[in-house]
């Protein structure tokens, strides 16, 4: 293959960017985040109420699919890992407790 004088061209506005890792661990009262009780819907940001929405979503499709009569366990599998990741965005976005709580609920419910 020959190549074109277009494949030699770089992509600037990357060799400004030097993103910084903290190096020290978050600790357990960084983690926390607010509590279900304590949450205010005002007080969430726009990502963070994303995520906890998401998660709810995928809750109440979990818990349609258990009750449908088309179960099948390769796509509960699926929704659990869907699960997961959205329980990982939370926890990202500081508010993993108050998803894990929200998961303990519904897991209570069911």
């Amino acid at each position: 293959m020959n190549a074109s004088p277009k494949d030699d061209v770089e992509v600037g506005g990357f060799e400004s960017e030097n993103p910084t890792v903290d190096s020290a661990p978050i600790g357990v009262e960084q983690q926390a985040g607010p509590q279900v009780e304590d949450l205010d819907i005002e007080s969430l940001t726009p990502l963070q109420s994303h995520y906890l929405e998401s998660l709810r979503q995928l809750v109440t499709v979990k818990n349609e699919y258990q009750a449908g009569s088309e179960y099948e366990a390769w796509m509960m599998e699926s929704i659990n890992r869907s699960i997961y990741s959205a329980l990982r965005d939370c926890i990202e976005a500081n508010i993993g407790t108050v998803a894990k709580e929200l998961l303990h609920s519904e897991h209570q419910v069911n």
